[in-house]
C-alpha cells in the first residue's frame, strides 16, 4: 500500500508567539483506501500535530488518485492559533 509523508513547514500564531513546525513532526493519524464509485479507490490521509503544550491541534489532509497526490489547507481544530503560512504537502513515500 502506498504511504504519503508530509514535507514543507507551516507557521502558526498562538498568544502572541509565533511558532514554525515541520512537517516531519506531523504524526499520520488515519490512512485507508476509500472506495469512491465505479470500481475506483483513492488512499486518504491525516495527519495531525499536536502542540507539546496543548494550546492547539493542527489537521491536515490529503489524497492519492490515480497517482496524483492533492494535499488540502491545514487546519486549526482546537486551540485559539491561526495558521500565518501553509507551506506543507505531502508527498508519496
Amino acid at each position: 500500500m502506498a504511504t504519503l509523508n508530509l514535507q514543507g513547514y507551516a507557521r502558526v500564531k498562538c498568544k502572541g508567539e509565533e511558532i514554525s513546525i515541520d512537517g516531519s513532526q506531523f504524526s499520520l493519524e488515519e490512512a485507508e483506501n476509500r472506495h469512491i464509485g465505479d470500481g475506483d479507490y483513492q488512499y486518504e490521509t491525516l495527519h495531525i500535530y499536536f502542540d507539546p503544550e496543548e494550546r492547539f491541534k493542527i489537521l491536515i489532509e490529503s489524497t492519492l488518485f490515480d497517482g496524483k497526490v492533492t494535499t488540502y489547507a491545514a487546519q486549526v481544530r482546537e486551540g485559539a492559533a491561526v495558521i500565518v503560512e501553509d507551506e506543507l504537502v505531502a508527498v508519496e513515500a
